[in-house]
């Protein structure tokens, strides 16, 4: 098995890449024309009825629930693929800000759904104990054609791997718009009160404090809390700052040491000057004094009504924001603006995956006629089924183009027109489908801007926050970090839960001033000493690995 899936990775060089470039490689093209020729469906038919299943079947479903987008059981999506298929989707969802501690007790306890959202930590922490199916037996012996031809074009779909051995199905990305984390203020008030845009990070505070003078009662600065050992202020901030967290357990890729190398940037000096940033925008009174606690609703709560006034954060937020804060503010703007330079004279930041992320959909060991769900998860992976759970079902939501792509119908869109908290959101919610639900293979933004021009929620903030960030050569793509053995992931655990806790004890206090800046050296150095250079060795170990397989 390891040795036909090493020979399957040793294809062609059409690396993971954005969503909107995909034309660009020809795979990508010529994998839709057979999709949607039915050309790779005919292995899955059940014998007999033309379905995936000759029986009907209730399949169990569990992924979590993001409160802008309630989940509705047996929705319009779900009941045209029992249509379809034969197979109806019972959603089981978890509130998002509970999903990862339910997950850790279903896999701890294998007791699982027949299937279930999950990560590359899962992975890492749970392939071994049996709770996945291994999928990759399944794919030599041609039993899912469709997401074949996304493994041999996406070759960093192997970093999803754990042993050699993949245990679950990629959601991937199409037509996909990039942006990420980025820097977003109130450019009304730059222009009304003769203000520059910052072009340093320096210059940021600058500016912030001179709004703070302006409007003595405001906030300038506005933070959400975030969840996970690594506040949010560190999560969107500390790359572009100089150092960097990854996703969230300090360790990451930073392109711009020795060419190229995973750093655990709380254990580094560049993580000492981010600290110093954030302690100097607290002391000036520029920061939130309650960034540490604030909700995201005390945070959308404080920008919408006009006390906040920049956010480094999801970008995204300033098209909706914008619109929210005129209801108080009638001339407000919240706009991105290019990335700061850090000290160094750095400009730089990280795209959100728009193509690949290691969100997967794994199947439970103990799945009853697990040949069946192969086939409905690969199914999912042609144009006809991508179609249906990103836009709807064909002549009812949506119809396709005279070039065979899908164009929401407005008459549908429009129902949607006053839906909370997004037209874009309440319409999924309704439909069942998207990125946020059980959707392989989905397109997000194409259709959230065919929402939003057609319901005329489409302006020149768009256009100008669209064009800001395809200007701003700060960005890159993401990393997608490489697989680890059984024993390194095990260790990384290890490693990482005495030294989190070490670590969210003294974070807040150099921020707040209790402790001062230098004194982080001492915290600096403990880290590096209990396992953050073992961290770097295990990340740098595996790198070298992986491109030694390549």
């Amino acid at each position: 098995m390891t040795k036909i899936w090493v020979k399957g990775l040793s294809v062609s060089l059409c690396a993971v890449m954005t969503a909107t470039s995909l034309a660009a490689c020809s795979g990508g093209k010529e994998a839709a024309s057979s999709e949607n020729s039915g050309s790779g469906n005919a292995p899955a038919n059940a014998a007999g009825s033309g379905k995936l299943s000759e029986k009907e079947r209730e399949v169990k479903v569990t992924f979590p629930e993001h409160p802008n987008q309630p989940v509705k059981n047996f929705a319009l999506v779900q009941q045209e693929i029992f249509k379809q298929t034969n197979i109806k989707l019972k959603f089981e969802t978890v509130p998002n800000s509970n999903y990862n501690d339910k997950k850790k007790t279903l896999l701890a306890t294998n007791n699982l759904p027949d299937i279930i959202q999950i990560d590359m930590s899962d992975v890492n922490n749970f392939g071994s104990t049996g709770v996945f199916l291994p999928l990759l037996q399944y794919m030599n012996k041609g039993m899912m054609p469709n997401f074949k031809k996304f493994w041999d074009q996406y070759p960093d779909i192997m970093k999803l791997t754990a042993d050699g051995e993949l245990y679950g199905f990629p959601a991937i990305g199409r037509n996909e718009l990039k942006n990420g984390f980025g820097p977003v203020i109130r450019t009304d008030l730059l222009q009304k009160h003769n203000l520059p845009v910052p072009k340093t990070f320096d210059e940021l505070l600058t500016v912030l404090a001179e709004l703070k003078k302006l409007y003595p009662d405001s906030t300038p600065f506005s933070v959400r809390k975030g969840s996970g050992p690594i506040h949010q202020l560190f999560k969107t901030m500390a790359y572009p700052l100089g150092s960097g967290v990854g996703g969230g357990n300090g360790i990451y890729f930073d392109k711009d040491l020795n060419g190229g190398q995973y750093v655990y940037g709380p254990a580094t000096p560049q993580f000492k000057e981010v600290l110093g940033y954030f302690n100097k925008a607290f002391s000036m009174g520029v920061l939130d004094k309650d960034y540490a606690v604030a909700t995201q609703q005390q945070w959308t709560e404080k920008l919408t009504s006009g006390k906040s006034f920049f956010f480094f954060d999801n970008s995204g937020f300033a098209l909706d924001y914008t619109k929210q804060l005129q209801k108080a503010v009638p001339d407000g703007k919240f706009q991105i603006i290019p990335t700061p330079a850090n000290k160094t004279g750095q400009a730089r930041a990280e795209f959100y995956a728009t193509t690949l992320t290691d969100k997967m959909f794994a199947i439970s060991s103990k799945a009853k006629d697990p040949e069946t769900l192969i086939k409905l998860l690969d199914w999912m992976y042609t144009e006809k089924a991508s179609n249906l759970m990103s836009y709807g079902v064909e002549g009812v939501h949506h119809t396709l183009d005279e070039k065979g792509q899908p164009k929401l119908n407005a008459d549908y869109v429009m129902k949607f027109k006053d839906g909370q908290p997004t037209p874009f959101y309440a319409m999924y919610s309704d439909l069942g489908s998207g990125k946020l639900s059980f959707t392989p293979w989905f397109a997000n933004m194409d259709p959230q801007v065919q929402v939003e021009k057609l319901t005329g929620s489409w302006s020149p903030v768009h256009e100008e926050y669209w064009k800001t960030i395809a200007d701003d050569k700060a960005y890159h793509d993401p990393y997608i970090d490489p697989p680890l053995t059984k024993e390194e992931a095990a260790r990384v655990k290890e490693i990482l839960a005495p030294l989190n806790t070490m670590l969210e004890q003294e974070y807040d206090k150099f921020i707040m001033g209790v402790k001062k800046i230098d004194e982080y050296d001492a915290v600096m150095k403990k880290a590096r000493d209990t396992g953050g250079a073992e961290l770097e060795k295990i990340y740098n170990d595996a790198l070298a690995r992986l491109k030694q397989k390549k």
